[in-house]
């Protein structure tokens, strides 16, 4: 089920039954699936249980430095995937292009998430067909050839990891415009980093503990938040501790309690109705017994 708030709870483990089941699968091969080299600009489908996962990628232009893609991932109703803080237990998307020819060092990009509700503790994700965008360096000219194994969890009531290996061969201007304006659509619908709508504040004197954050946002339009810190601190879904018209505010607490002070850079993301919102912010988190 999908919520457009935060979790008032605080975060456990993320699915137990995930866990189980991982260990299960120590001893049994991934899910995996090598789509047939082409000339267009998009592999087949790779089909697992909950969906399918293709790439597409916009044909380059010469001199462009960099490739535009995107992981495309179709849900069936009732199943979900993972935001890049999949919580404690959970996978986040990760894709490895060792092998490929002319291109290196990818980057997937993510559209603002939504919170979902689960008995093993609630996470940040998405429970409808989703475009991850990604980018890649060009480091040659002429054609290249992308090789991509793409891991990541697909989940109902336990998670299941899946991995697909695609190969495509990536030519100038060549394949499907409809391709490109697949990927073009999805990269320019990614949060920027700033918003007329809405304004982030981290509070410099947060409770012990804790980090606080205030959004400014459109009355009538409560915001969800969504915290990433690349460092590996984890934390538990926001708690709104205060909320006045077109104010909220968040506290947010590491999994890990105990912690001394000190501050954490972290990816901020935020929704409000229509509006999102993404930028690094540095997060006061205050010691505890003191």
């Amino acid at each position: 089920m999908r919520v457009d708030r935060p979790a008032a709870a605080g975060h456990t483990l993320i699915m137990t039954r995930c866990t189980t089941l991982l260990g299960a699968l120590v001893a049994l091969p991934f899910m995996a699936a090598v789509a047939g080299q082409a000339l267009a600009q998009s592999t087949d489908w790779f089909d697992t249980v909950g969906g399918d996962v293709r790439l597409v990628v916009a044909p380059p232009q010469r001199g462009d430095a960099d490739l535009r893609g995107v992981i495309e991932v179709r849900l069936e109703p009732g199943w979900k995937t993972y935001w890049r803080d999949p919580g404690s237990s959970g996978i986040p998307p990760q894709m490895n292009v060792a092998g490929s020819a002319g291109l290196a060092d990818p980057i997937i990009h993510y559209p603002a998430p939504v919170w979902i509700e689960n008995p093993y503790g609630d996470f940040a994700g998405y429970d409808r067909p989703v475009a991850l965008p990604f980018t890649l360096k060009r480091t040659a000219n002429g054609r290249a050839r992308l090789v991509a194994s793409v891991f990541m969890g697909i989940c109902e009531d336990i998670c299941i990891p899946v991995q697909a290996d695609f190969r495509l061969d990536v030519d100038y201007a060549s394949g499907s415009t409809l391709d490109a304006m697949r990927v073009e659509t999805a990269h320019a619908a990614l949060p920027p980093d700033a918003s007329d709508a809405l304004e982030v504040t981290v509070e410099p004197d947060p409770p012990a503990g804790h980090a606080l954050v205030t959004v400014s946002h459109p009355v009538g339009s409560p915001p969800s938040l969504f915290v990433h810190a690349p460092d590996g601190t984890q934390f538990k879904p926001p708690r709104v501790v205060e909320r006045a018209k077109g104010r909220t505010r968040f506290a947010l607490e590491p999994v890990k309690s105990g912690m001394a002070a000190r501050t954490v850079d972290a990816i901020v993301t935020v929704s409000a109705g229509d509006h999102t919102r993404e930028r690094t912010h540095a997060l006061h988190i205050a010691g505890r017994g003191g």
